[in-house]
């Protein structure tokens, strides 16, 4: 098996959008491991301004054989403010709603739960548009890695500064989301591994992780399932409960 090709082969579909058969299928066993070997090769020359959790769903991960979430880099020209949002080039995409955390200061791996809660700055509303180059959207979650986490774009909302006790108070906020102003979901901070810092725990504790530095960005994973979204449409997501992070509208376009 040869991980440069298919980093290779990935980084074409990726600029072309092009679909790939799972590396799984074709080289078994693609591991965890080889995931995050042809994931980084993707990464290389690129700007990372931060990282995102996949796989947070707990209840998922006997039948995909996980113990952990995954990570991915996130890039400065995939996490945007914008409202208005292309899905060119994107395949497949669809959307999953999340709370983004900033940082204020560094954090060591294994950082405890109040130094994580310490060091958050900010925490927004966001949206993840994530996509797949495998057909149907079919993949093992070594070839979700080796797809650069399936990451496309991160839409921050606006970012509200929190306290170490506001970091806390995350897991409690419950989230609507509506597509065209109709209910699709709810969902509720403490949905993603218990909530932003617990999710955070567990990115400083998983391989390949050197830690957090002042001024990174992480999606701390989807509160629900993620749903396809198309060109033209509206979503908008809601927030309550503890810490104020208001709403966020985003319409997409080719």
């Amino acid at each position: 098996m040869d991980l440069d090709e298919l980093a290779r082969e990935l980084s074409v579909a990726r600029a072309t959008g092009a679909l790939v058969d799972p590396p799984s299928r074709r080289h078994p066993p693609f591991s965890v491991e080889d995931g995050y070997a042809v994931g980084r090769r993707l990464a290389l020359g690129r700007a990372q301004v931060g990282l995102k959790l996949g796989f947070t769903n707990t209840a998922v991960w006997q039948q995909l054989g996980l113990d952990s979430p995954f990570w991915a880099p996130i890039y400065d020209d995939t996490v945007t403010e914008a409202r208005d949002i292309s899905l060119d080039g994107l395949v497949a995409p669809r959307v999953e709603h999340e709370i983004v955390l900033g940082f204020r200061r560094n954090l060591q791996t294994g950082s405890s739960w109040a130094d994580i809660c310490a060091a958050v700055g900010w925490a927004a509303l966001g949206f993840e548009i994530v996509q797949c180059h495998f057909p149907s959207w079919n993949f093992t979650p070594a070839d979700a890695i080796a797809d650069a986490g399936l990451h496309g774009r991160l839409v921050v909302g606006d970012r509200v500064e929190v306290s170490p006790q506001s970091a806390a108070d995350l897991a409690a906020v419950e989230v609507e989301l509506r597509r065209q102003d109709d209910i699709v979901t709810t969902g509720r901070g403490a949905n993603a591994l218990g909530g932003p810092v617990d999710a955070i725990e567990w990115l400083l504790r998983l391989p390949g992780v050197d830690g957090l530095r002042s001024g990174d960005i992480v999606t701390t994973g989807t509160l629900t399932a993620a749903f396809p979204i198309e060109v033209g449409e509206s979503w908008q997501l809601a927030a309550a409960g503890p810490v104020p992070l208001g709403n966020l509208d985003v319409r997409f376009h080719g």
